[in-house]
């Protein structure tokens, strides 16, 4: 099957962020704000942006299915649509909604091609400065046009990452504090789409992530493995698009020697 080109797929991204979610930025009324869990917002500018998506991209690719974060949390029986036949765009609208709501200029929208649990296009766009980020399978990755190839320091303390972290990972929060002294510095963005484009641009070398909803992984997955990235469990599994529970966290990192380093030398995993 033919996928739609690339360069359409980022313009339909990118057009739908323009004028669904930057035009809302800094505006959002107080009605316009809800919280589907404590902590995890939702916003009508979520709501809108994920509208227009899955009406232009359905229409790019007939007989695909969209599978949208907020339409998933209405709707949980739309994953399976993952182990199916039919190619899947995986939206989310507004990668980093906190952020958004409370007027941070941190936030991405993020779209995934998937066929038959294989990650075949990906696209994480910045609509505050621009950006765009785009990847085919087997094509490689480009930032605004330009082809990224990572070439990571090889001094641990050169290295700059993210540590996404919860309650119960104590343990290797332990493990990695008593290392902290070998590595560079830590930023976290509370948005997975804006440390994926961090990475490509070398700013952040590694990233670890508990939670691997598909929204937040698939698009920069690609792009930062086309971009001579490496991506896996922290255990050694493989990294897949239809697995969100999985007992250990996902470990992205510049290129396979930096994650082995981070996976010995950081987390004392062997």
């Amino acid at each position: 099957m033919a996928w739609p080109d690339t360069q359409t797929v980022a313009e339909v991204v990118r057009e739908a962020a323009q004028t669904q979610a930057l035009p809302r930025f800094k505006q959002l009324q107080q009605h316009e704000v809800s919280e589907k869990s404590p902590g995890d917002l939702l916003t009508v500018a979520d709501l809108e942006t994920e509208r227009v998506l899955t009406e232009r991209l359905a229409a790019l690719l007939p007989g695909s299915v969209v599978v949208g974060e907020e339409a998933v949390s209405a709707n949980p029986g739309l994953l399976d649509a993952l182990h199916g036949d039919d190619p899947c765009w995986i939206v989310d609208p507004i990668d980093g909604t906190i952020n958004f709501a409370g007027g941070l200029p941190l936030f991405a929208t993020m779209v995934a091609l998937v066929s038959r649990g294989q990650v075949v296009g990906g696209w994480v766009y910045d609509a505050v400065h621009d950006v765009m980020a785009a990847a085919e399978r087997h094509a490689g990755t480009v930032v605004d046009g330009v082809r990224m190839r990572l070439s990571p320091p090889t001094e641990l303390r050169r290295l700059s990452g993210c540590l996404h972290l919860s309650g119960y990972d104590r343990d290797m929060a332990a493990r990695a504090a008593r290392n902290f002294e070998k590595m560079g510095p830590l930023l976290v963005l509370h948005c997975a789409g804006l440390e994926y484009q961090m990475m490509l641009l070398q700013r952040l070398h590694y990233a670890l992530y508990r939670r691997t909803n598909p929204w937040d992984h698939a698009p920069g997955h690609l792009l930062l493995t086309e971009a001579g990235g490496h991506a896996q469990r922290l255990n050694g599994d493989p990294y897949r698009v239809t697995e969100i529970d999985h007992p250990w966290p996902l470990v992205n990192a510049a290129n396979e020697e930096c994650w082995q380093q981070l996976r010995r030398d950081l987390f004392e995993v062997t």
